[in-house]
């Protein structure tokens, strides 16, 4: 295994915690697994003393391949039935490991159940309950009407009194809110038409609204026989069947597409404060949406009724074990004296804290440049905290081995724009120049751009910020033979393609995301554009993110870095012409 002069610094580190900062392409992985290596073969360390943790199965399968075959004897196990190998695991298994050697401290009286799609199965159970309450109950469909000139608003609720002060107030409907605040509201009668069941009050709102029409106009605009339950309806059901006061949506739009979309995403709403939790144990009363906290509360009551852990609660459960008895904590101390974690920079505070009570020996690798899972949970600042502990040996291995040197160059100015973030020397091991592509493109012009920029003899991969996205492109190529891998940029991370074609802002606008901040929608950009080893093609429409790569910075560093890359070129012509 060759390490360059930084790598095998960080590689040799002796005792202490540790951060190795590391850029795209720098061989973090190899770092790491030869770290392992160097304990075991260089100062003796018996395998079973080191304790690696890894992001995803796929990585401590490759981390566990790697070790093995860097050590001498690649049984796992030898003649006197010592193992040979060191733990590395995800931090979820390791805290599975500490509750199911531990688990009656935890409370369970056996061991629990460990529960993987059940919440998804819940989810769907309450929004069936949600729709059979909407679709039985009574709805009254009512009138606003306009007294001078018989212009009406139809709608449906439950509650007509609430709905009445609601639209006098500040109403959901922008054209009907404008008329009462500029004619006032005694110009406007309400009146209840008549009463239905929850199943027919589209239908029969359809029939009011289209009666009205004919003798008059409308406010309204949507048609109501296009959604299954009208957005106000749905919005009533979710607070009673979550109790939920209803005037607490009063003081935000009280849109029902927000509110569904909160509880679709409800199953990530618990998931990421179940990592943010630094004491104790989950509490789902301190969540501030109500909705999520309403069904977090039924969730974790479910849970424990059936004796349960959930994929979050292994770590929680494990660090607070470590946390309640410090007996426990010594014997994982004197268990694991050496502590490897890869990708540290998407780590959650929930994960630092387990992290936290194992070994000082504690080796870190990271590329906070790299942290695009935050909505998982995932705080970089964690890292970068770290980073600056007086504590901490740093060491720095930012030279990459993937890319050229104009793709490591057009990253670099744009990932410099993000201001909060460890400073790095990113340069390229490849001197190579290849120039990067922008092309515009419409979703009418998509098809043929990226037929063109296609070549089956080049390995290559179409990038896309969302699922939906690359579902499209999917159904674009499946017309043709040309049929690269296509997914998301989330998805990429971590692995390479001899050219990535990065579509954006074409089939969805979403990048940068409204929802997220800049600086991480940077960051993701940036990784995409870091998948790249020698061909980078970007296509779509207009994004903030294009100018600030495609114009270099021209400082000296970057006037001494190519005549480096310029040198490199030199020697490498020099020796394919003496070949």
């Amino acid at each position: 295994m060759q390490l360059d002069r930084n790598q095998r610094k960080a590689v040799k580190h002796k005792t202490g915690p540790a951060i190795v900062i590391a850029g795209p392409g720098s061989g973090k992985t190899t770092v790491v697994t030869a770290r392992i290596l160097n304990l075991i073969q260089t100062h003796n360390i018996p395998p079973s003393h080191i304790l690696a943790i890894a992001f995803n199965r796929k990585a401590v399968e490759e981390m566990e391949t790697r070790v093995l075959r860097g050590l001498v004897s690649s049984k796992p196990i030898d003649r006197t039935g010592t193992d040979l190998r060191p733990k590395i695991r995800t931090l979820h298994a390791f805290g599975k490991d500490i509750i199911t050697e531990n688990y009656k401290r935890t409370g369970f009286n056996e061991y629990p159940e460990i529960w993987t799609g059940q919440i998804d199965q819940i989810i769907a159970e309450e929004q069936k309950q949600i729709e059979y309450e909407t679709s039985s109950t009574s709805v009254a469909i009512y009138k606003i009407e306009n007294q001078k000139t018989g212009k009406c608003y139809i709608g449906q609720t439950t509650n007509p009194d609430r709905r009445r002060k609601e639209h006098f107030s500040h109403s959901s409907n922008d054209r009907l809110r404008q008329a009462i605040r500029s004619e006032g509201e005694t110009q406007f009668n309400f009146e209840v038409l008549e009463w239905v069941p929850g199943r027919e009050a589209n239908r029969r709102e359809a029939h009011w609204i289209a009666f009205y029409r004919e003798r008059a106009s409308v406010f309204n605009r949507a048609d109501p026989l296009r959604v299954a339950y009208s957005n106000q309806l749905i919005l009533e059901m979710f607070c009673q069947h979550f109790d939920i006061p209803y005037k607490e949506h009063l003081d935000r739009d009280p849109d029902f597409e927000n509110l569904r979309e909160r509880f679709n995403d409800v199953k990530e709403t618990i998931m990421r404060a179940k990592r943010q939790v630094v004491t104790g144990v989950f509490d789902p009363t301190t969540l501030e949406d109500r909705v999520a906290q309403a069904f977090a509360i039924k969730y974790e009551t479910l849970k424990a009724e059936a004796n349960a852990l959930d994929f979050e609660d292994m770590i929680i459960h494990a660090a607070n074990l470590l946390d309640t008895y410090p007996d426990l904590r010594q014997t994982y101390r004197n268990k694991y004296p050496y502590v490897l974690v890869d990708e540290f920079q998407d780590i959650s505070p929930a994960d630092f804290r387990l992290i936290s009570h194992l070994s000082e020996n504690l080796f870190a690798v990271g590329d906070d440049d790299q942290a695009i899972y935050s909505f998982r949970g995932g705080d970089s600042r964690i890292m970068q905290e770290f980073t600056n502990r007086r504590d901490v040996t740093k060491y720095e291995i930012t030279r990459n081995y993937r890319s050229t040197s104009t793709v490591v160059e057009h990253a670099r100015a744009l990932i410099e724009r993000n201001t909060r973030r460890i400073r790095k020397n990113l340069r390229a091991y490849n001197p190579r120049q290849h120039d990067i592509k922008i092309v515009e493109t419409t979703p009418e012009t998509v098809e043929a751009t990226l037929l063109r920029e296609l070549d089956s003899r080049q390995e290559a991969a179409v990038l896309a910020r969302t699922n939906y996205e690359t579902e499209q492109i999917q159904e674009i190529l499946a017309k043709h033979t040309t049929c690269p891998e296509v997914t998301t940029i989330h998805k990429a991370k971590g692995r390479e393609w001899e050219k990535v074609i990065l579509v954006h802002n074409t089939l969805e606008r979403r990048f940068p995301r409204r929802d997220s901040k800049t600086s991480e929608e940077r960051r993701v950009f940036y990784v995409a554009m870091t998948r790249a080893k020698s061909a980078l093609v970007v296509l779509g429409g207009r994004c903030p993110f294009v100018p600030e790569f495609e114009k270099i910075p021209k400082n000296i560093g970057y006037y001494l870095r190519q005549f480096g890359y310029w040198w490199a070129r030199r020697k490498l012509k020099k020796e394919a012409q003496r070949k």
